[in-house]
């Protein structure tokens, strides 16, 4: 699938500010699965960008804008050649023994215990050993968990942040994709499934059949040994296919946050994202 994303980020501020600095994650991931035929990142006030690779592997585009300013916007345009990554499949059959031990070099590791807003209380822990008693392979299990969160769960954008931790929205069970993501995960570091965070888009051409479409978007992969990372979106209860468009991973939403930055000067601002994604034919 050829698909075109515009994503853009404008902040107003109340009065003048300046020292603006920023760290911006919103370059698609090159990959088997993913071909980024373009990609153009554009900031005003004009300035210099400088790009480097974090600890898990994503771009990340940095900036500062010293002089005072009252508008600061963050443009960028990619696309994107898609292909589905279970085209030929889910992963085969990999018993939960299997994962004892398969951490040789420590890289997954990140990625088994709780991590900022992904909180493992026993209550999680104890859903999470009931769903794993009917399953003994480990993709069968994270499939069944993630069925868990979607049908426990109510999206209801509005009533949760960023600051929102997997124990308060297993709680209430009302939220939006990175709360739904972030129980996944924690289910699954409580049994031992390596599991992180992934921000992206998901394109919906009918735009009423996929929640969180045509926006940010967050979901979980999970590691399955000898056959790598795998995506499920427990949002949608669906398995990630070729309208997903993946931008960054870590342990959580604090890892990859599209947008982080701070600066001197009054702190009342508005912040409008929106984001455009449409399918290119030919």
């Amino acid at each position: 699938m050829k698909l075109r994303i515009i994503h853009l980020t404008e902040y107003r501020y109340a009065s003048p500010v300046y020292g603006n600095s920023n760290e911006l994650r919103l370059t698609p991931v090159q990959s088997r699965w993913q071909d980024v035929s373009f990609f153009l990142l554009r900031v005003l006030p004009s300035t210099r960008l400088q790009k480097f690779a974090d600890f898990y592997g994503n771009t990340v585009t940095y900036f500062e804008v010293e002089e005072p300013h009252r508008h600061l916007v963050i443009e960028a345009t990619s696309s994107i050649n898609t292909s589905d990554r279970y085209a030929e499949g889910e992963p085969p059959y990999v018993s939960l023994d299997t994962l004892l031990g398969a951490d040789v070099d420590g890289r997954l590791q990140p990625f088994t215990q709780p991590s900022g807003p992904v909180e493992v209380p026993p209550e999680i822990w104890r859903a999470a050993i009931d769903v794993r008693a009917m399953h003994s392979d480990v993709f069968g299990l994270a499939k069944a968990i993630m069925d868990y969160v979607y049908t426990t769960s109510r999206y209801v954008p509005g009533v949760t942040d960023v600051f929102t931790t997997s124990t308060q929205f297993f709680h209430h069970r009302v939220g939006v994709c990175q709360d739904f993501s972030h129980l996944m995960l924690a289910m699954c570091r409580a049994i031992q499934i390596p599991a992180r965070y992934v921000s992206g888009y998901v394109y919906d051409s009918k735009r009423k059949d996929i929640r969180g479409a045509h926006a940010s978007h967050a979901w979980v992969e999970v590691w399955v040994p000898g056959a790598g990372w795998h995506g499920l979106d427990p949002t949608n209860n669906c398995l990630t296919h070729e309208h997903y468009v993946v931008v960054a991973f870590g342990r959580d939403y604090q890892d990859i946050a599209p947008v982080r930055g701070s600066f001197w000067g009054n702190a009342d601002r508005e912040m409008v994202v929106t984001v455009h994604i449409e399918e290119r034919v030919g």
